[in-house]
């Protein structure tokens, strides 16, 4: 991960809406968020030192690991993203037609969950429970805009969560650079179930911007 952005987080609450906002950058091979506003107010005293300290913790152990504890962090954090690939082997394909996203044509194709699909990496199995449509960007053929409405209930370890049908996830990337797309906004909309007890209402938004190259990290990246 070469990458470093701003990544802020709107959520909506019962009374009213909490805004954070991350600078997140590369660490030893992965990415690492430091809180850095909340509510468009800077952090006090006492919360930008918890930041630091947690910052320098990671930077220890990081520092510390191994060459084979180092890639094995590395690898799974690519697992957990792993099921993005298994896309083409999850889905047939239907072209609808047609449109424009910020200004490109792209086209645009119904995503049918296939049967028989067999994941083979983590997070994978929902695949099977969400439908969609993908805005494909006709020049670089990379997906500019993705929607994927859950059609069936879909559980997040053995108790910890389940998310309901109707919820909607809505993704939109932006060109970087040349045959370079990056997440834009992800917008998630809809229902719950924690702990398999109580029901909670999803509705949150993260914007991500900024990006620029980055080699290395230190204490000095961060504002």
């Amino acid at each position: 991960m070469s990458w470093a952005y701003t990544q802020t987080d709107v959520t909506k609450e019962d009374n009213g809406k909490k805004v954070e906002v991350f600078e997140v950058a590369p660490l030893a091979g992965t990415p690492y968020d430091r809180l850095i506003l909340r509510n468009g107010q800077p952090l006090g005293p006492a919360e930008r030192r918890k930041e630091e300290r947690k910052y320098e913790k990671t930077l220890r152990e990081r520092t510390a690991e191994s060459p084979r504890e180092t890639a094995e962090r590395i690898q799974k954090y690519s697992k957990a993203r792993a099921f993005i690939d298994e896309v083409p082997n999850a889905y047939d394909f239907k072209l609808l037609g047609s449109e424009f996203v910020d200004g490109r044509p792209a086209w645009v194709v119904q995503l049918t969950p296939r049967a028989g699909f067999v994941p083979e990496s983590p997070y994978a199995a929902m695949l099977r429970h969400i439908e969609g449509k993908l805005w494909i960007d006709k020049q670089d053929t990379r997906w500019a805009r993705a929607e994927a409405p859950v059609m069936d209930t879909i559980s997040i370890g053995v108790i910890l969560a389940r998310i309901e049908p109707g919820t909607n996830f809505a993704v939109e990337q932006a060109r970087i650079a040349d045959d370079l797309w990056l997440p834009k906004r992800i917008v998630i909309n809809g229902t719950a179930r924690v702990l398999l007890v109580h029901d909670k209402n999803l509705a949150e938004q993260l914007n991500f911007s900024g990006y620029h190259k980055e080699s290395s990290t230190s204490a000095r990246s961060f504002r």
